[in-house]
C-alpha cells in the first residue's frame, strides 16, 4: 500500500529550508527522497548518500515533485522550468504584493505542462492564510489582527543578504502593536562597502520600504541568528448577529521547519489536484496528510 503512494520527490536548497524539507520527505512513508538541486554539485553533508545535481533532469531519478527552497525573487523561475517538464512544484513564496502575478504565471506554466503548482505555501503566505479564512468564514462580520514576532524572517533575512556591499545579515520581526511591525536588520558590511548607501538600499527595498526599520551594522551576527518566530492572530466579529465573538490562533515555531512541513503538505494535496496553480487555503485539509496516515489516525477526539 505505501508503495502505490510513493513519490519521488527532489529539492531546490539546500539551506535551513532545504535541510529541513529532507528531513520531512525521509520521515513521510508516501515519498522518497531522490536528490537535491543545487548550482553546485556538492554533496550535503547531512545526506551524503542522496544524489545532488544541477537540474532535476540530470538526477538518477526523474522527481514527480519538488520542494523550492530558495529566496522568494528566484521561486517562480525555478517553478516555471519544472512544471514545463511536467513537475509538481511547491514554494514558500512571500512576495505579498506580487502573489497574484505570479500565481497567474504560474498557472499558465502548470497547465502547459499538465502539472500542479502550489505557491506561497510556508507559514504566512500559507498557513495562517488558511487560519485567517476559517475565521472570517465562522465570524464573517469583522476584523482580523495579525501580530508576528518577535522573531527572525527568513524572507527579510534573505533580501538583506542579497544587497550589493553586504556579506551576512538578519533580519528580525518586532510587534509594534496592531498590525504594525518593525524591522531590525543586523548585517556586516563587505570591505569598503559604505554604510549610507547600503542602508540606503534596505530601506527602499520592497521587503522594508513599508515598516519601520532600524539598519544596525555590527562585526558578527552570530547573536542574532535564530530559528524561532512567532505568531498570532485575532478576529473580533459578528456571526448571526451575535457580537462581542472572538476567535484567536497562536504559535510559536522553528521557522525553517514549519515551513518545510507545510510545503512538504502542500505538495501532497497537488498530486490530488488537476493542473494549475493553487494558493494553500485552496486545497483540501484532507489532503495534507498521507493515507496510511489518515488511516492510523488515533489522535481524534470525542466529540465536544
Amino acid at each position: 500500500m505505501g508503495v502505490f503512494f510513493m513519490k519521488n520527490i527532489a529539492i531546490i536548497g539546500a539551506g535551513n529550508v532545504g535541510i529541513y524539507a529532507a528531513r520531512a520527505v525521509l520521515a513521510a512513508e508516501d515519498m522518497r527522497l531522490c536528490g537535491f538541486i543545487r548550482r553546485q554539485e556538492e554533496t550535503v553533508k547531512e545526506f551524503m548518500n542522496v544524489p545532488v545535481a544541477t537540474a532535476a533532469e540530470r538526477l538518477p531519478t526523474l522527481p514527480d515533485g519538488v520542494i523550492i527552497c530558495v529566496p522568494s525573487r528566484r521561486s517562480a523561475a525555478a517553478a516555471k522550468y519544472l512544471l514545463g517538464m511536467g513537475i509538481n512544484t511547491v514554494d514558500a513564496c512571500d512576495l505579498h504584493d506580487e502573489l497574484p502575478n505570479i500565481r497567474r504565471d504560474l498557472h499558465e506554466a502548470a497547465v502547459h505542462g499538465g502539472a500542479v503548482a502550489i505557491t506561497g505555501a510556508g507559514w504566512d503566505p500559507g498557513l495562517d492564510s488558511v487560519v485567517r479564512a476559517l475565521m472570517a468564514a465562522t465570524l464573517p462580520y469583522g476584523i482580523t489582527h495579525t501580530q508576528f514576532g518577535p522573531g527572525v524572517s527568513m524572507g527579510h533575512s534573505a533580501a538583506a543578504k542579497a544587497i550589493d556591499g553586504i556579506l551576512d545579515a538578519v533580519a528580525v520581526t518586532i510587534p509594534a502593536g496592531g498590525d504594525s511591525h518593525a524591522r531590525q536588520v543586523y548585517a556586516v558590511l563587505k570591505p569598503g562597502a559604505d554604510p549610507a548607501v547600503v542602508e540606503k538600499a534596505i530601506l527602499h527595498d520592497g521587503y522594508f520600504e513599508h515598516d519601520e526599520t532600524h539598519v544596525i551594522f555590527v562585526d558578527d551576527i552570530t547573536p542574532y541568528q535564530s530559528r524561532a518566530h512567532r505568531v498570532k492572530i485575532v478576529r473580533e466579529g459578528l456571526a448571526f448577529g451575535e457580537p462581542n465573538q472572538r476567535i484567536a490562533f497562536e504559535m510559536s515555531i522553528n521557522n525553517p521547519a514549519a515551513t518545510a512541513q507545510i510545503m512538504l503538505a502542500a505538495l501532497r494535496a497537488g498530486f490530488r489536484r488537476r493542473p494549475g496553480c493553487y494558493l494553500l487555503p485552496e486545497l483540501s485539509p484532507a489532503g495534507f496528510a498521507s493515507v496510511l496516515s489518515l488511516a492510523s489516525d488515533t489522535s481524534r477526539p470525542a466529540a465536544a
